[in-house]
């Protein structure tokens, strides 16, 4: 793995533990939460996750 490609690495996969966070904090699994982060981003304040389909 190049330098460039560990160095994103180390910011991204923080600020989308710190992104997640919400989302796992309202119940969500984490699997479930990281999704959330790529599906409809940073939720803001006390927005619910939308309900699941299935």
């Amino acid at each position: 793995m190049s330098k460039g490609t560990c160095s994103t690495l180390v910011i991204v996969l923080p600020a989308r533990s710190l992104f997640a966070f919400p989302w796992f904090d309202q119940g969500r699994g984490i699997a479930e939460a990281y999704t959330a982060v790529i599906t409809y981003g940073v939720p803001e304040g006390l927005e619910p996750l939308p309900a699941r389909h299935g």
